[in-house]
């Protein structure tokens, strides 16, 4: 579990990296910068969720 909630925060900061890069250059990368950026909070929330969940269930 600590594998997958590493993986899907290094993937929400390099999400967030793309939205800062988009944002300057001033053009979409794929996706415009504020889906790039709403996509990497999904993640960080994600990643938050399943870092509750498993210290509930160590309880």
């Amino acid at each position: 579990m600590k594998n997958f909630i590493l993986i899907v925060l290094l993937a929400g900061a390099f999400a967030l990296v793309l939205g800062i890069i988009t944002q300057l250059i001033g053009h979409a990368v794929i996706i415009t910068a504020a889906g790039w950026n709403g996509f990497a909070q999904s993640l960080v929330l994600l990643s938050i969720g399943a870092g509750i969940l498993e210290h509930l269930n160590k309880k």
